[in-house]
């Protein structure tokens, strides 16, 4: 449990890291696109912005998939730490010692 919630912090760290760079090439990506005029290097950033804020968006997709995943693995485990589903449990070991076997011979 506590391993899920190491992970699941450095996830939502990662998805603020891509957050922010997606920001940021996103008002780079604006203010060059504005410029009547580019000389090359800035229609080379204009184009560098434009591809690292696609693979930051894509990274923070898939970091939004993984904390949904490790979100519901944390509910689960915590399901199963409680007492309702150790109760849960131990009905039904009782209830499966109480069956009688069927035995054919």
């Amino acid at each position: 449990m506590k391993s899920l919630i190491i992970v699941r912090n450095a996830i939502e760290q990662q998805l603020n890291r891509a957050n922010l760079e997606i920001n940021k090439n996103e008002q780079l990506y604006t203010k060059l696109r504005k410029k009547e005029e580019r000389d090359i290097l800035e229609d080379i950033a204009l184009s560098n912005a434009l591809r690292e804020k696609s693979v930051n968006e894509r990274l923070k997709i898939f970091a939004e998939s993984l904390l949904e995943i490790i979100d519901t693995q944390i509910e689960i485990k915590e399901y199963e730490e409680s007492e309702d589903y150790k109760i849960f449990q131990l009905i039904l070991e009782e209830l499966e010692r109480d069956i009688p076997i069927d035995v054919q011979i």
